[in-house]
């Protein structure tokens, strides 16, 4: 093997093999974008921000950022693309699936337009379901669900999964290929991806891209560093310095064109000095992954108590929708998503479950 692909690591060789704390920093990942939409929702402006980066628009960054590095991990390690498909499907329909079922049978029934009892036997709710789960525009709000809200949209936090879909579809294709075995073209496609994102933050070239295009820059660039940090060992053991200085060096030029450029340094080296400890606490190791649910689930339930109980102040609108969120993330990873992923270890030869 050359020098220019990365080895296979292992338990004894990686602190990545190990247990670690990054179920907890998806759960804090989560409840980041939560807390921003508790605001935004039903004021239309997040004051949880420094330097105008608000807190769902880092933490959505940092979701990505903790993606690459695992997709890397999980690419290498398997070094199958079918097992990594099946894999990938397996953890984002289920829940997305469940979502949309209770759009038709929950959501749209109790919040849509007056007389939509028969909300399900509708065509525009089906053609939503279709759209979202082939990952088309989420941001719309089929057969008039919660019409009575300023930001009449059925879950505005659906847009970003199309992208985190593509980031493992073209993180496939460039591992199948060969070429993201080689650490230097990943990291010569971050500084291209990184760089074509920098340009379309000026207003004149800007307009030369739509807004799907930019957000792709915006999510591959993080997807990407998190891949340079699988690539590079050394990157996730640099320790508090790491933290201190990149923190440091936002808190200064955070306002600038690199703003966005340190504020992803400041995730990658938190996710790392907090996720890679060096001796993991079982119970929080061992923690439910509900980030996935808590995700997908939140902006549907705010907006249904917005509508419940006109006039909710941003913050009890907070207190009361966590523990109805986490409800419902809880259902869904206990009786949907955490069985379908035993699937991912179903050998097609003998039809059973590996153990």
């Amino acid at each position: 093997m050359s020098d220019d692909i990365t080895p296979r690591a292992g338990p004894s060789k990686d602190p990545l093999f190990a247990a670690n704390h990054f179920t907890l920093l998806r759960w804090i990942l989560a409840t980041g974008v939560v807390i921003g939409h508790a605001w935004l929702i039903p004021t239309g402006y997040e004051p949880t921000r420094l330097h105008d980066w608000t807190l769902s628009y880092l933490s959505v960054n940092g979701f990505f950022i903790l993606s690459g590095l695992l997709i890397a991990k999980s690419l290498f390690t398997r070094q199958d693309i079918g097992s990594y498909a099946r894999s990938r499907l397996l953890r984002i329909y289920p829940a997305l699936i469940l979502l949309m079922a209770a759009l038709l049978f929950v959501f749209g029934p109790l919040f849509g337009s007056p007389g939509n009892a028969g909300y399900f036997k509708q065509f525009e709710p089906w053609a939503y379901v279709t759209r979202v789960l082939l990952m088309g525009d989420p941001l719309t709000a089929p057969g008039d669900v919660f019409h009575a809200e300023p930001d009449a949209v059925f879950n505005g936090a659906l847009w970003t999964i199309r992208y985190e879909v593509l980031a493992y579809v073209l993180a496939g294709i460039g591992f199948w290929l060969g070429l993201l075995r080689h650490r230097w073209v990943v990291v010569v496609t971050l500084a291209a991806v990184q760089l074509m994102y920098l340009v379309t933050q000026s207003s004149a070239a800007a307009a030369l891209f739509s807004p799907g295009m930019i957000s792709l820059f915006r999510f591959m660039t993080c997807f990407l560093l998190g891949m340079t940090l699988w690539h590079f060992p050394v990157l996730r053991r640099l320790g508090l310095a790491a933290l201190v200085s990149t923190l440091a060096a936002f808190l200064l030029l955070g306002w600038s064109p690199l703003g966005e450029i340190l504020a992803n340094l400041v995730l990658a080296a938190s996710l790392m000095y907090f996720g890679l400890v060096a001796s993991p606490i079982s119970r929080i190791a061992r923690i439910p992954d509900y980030s996935y649910g808590i995700y997908i689930w939140h902006y549907p339930v705010l907006q249904s108590v917005l509508i419940m109980i006109p006039g909710i102040s941003p913050m009890a609108l907070l207190a009361t929708s966590v523990p109805l969120i986490i409800g419902c993330a809880a259902a869904s990873w206990h009786a949907f998503e955490k069985p379908a992923l035993k699937l991912k270890r179903w050998r097609r030869v003998s039809g059973r479950l590996s153990t």
